[in-house]
């Protein structure tokens, strides 16, 4: 294999025409630094009483598939209640 033809490794994103691997910015900005820990925050804050095992089990996809699924179901219920 010469040097232009290198496995790629998964995952493995191509935009445009011949594959390259992304440009990453070493370090973050401030701001940058500042919305993840915001977003650390709104997490630890939104799973509270959640355990840890639950969470890696995918109890909050499973929650938001459930609500997906029944809103629709409760506003159709809702409109019917309010005719």
């Amino acid at each position: 294999m010469n040097e232009s033809t290198q496995p790629l490794v998964s995952p493995h994103f191509a935009l445009g025409d011949t594959p390259q691997p992304p440009q990453v910015d070493a370090q973050p900005t401030q701001a940058e630094d500042a919305e993840m820990l915001r977003r650390i925050q709104a997490c630890v804050d939104a799973c509270e009483g959640i355990s840890t095992q639950e969470l890696e089990e995918g109890v909050v996809q499973d929650m938001q598939r459930v609500l997906r699924e029944v809103a629709p179901i409760i506003a159709e219920w809702s409109r019917e209640q309010q005719s």
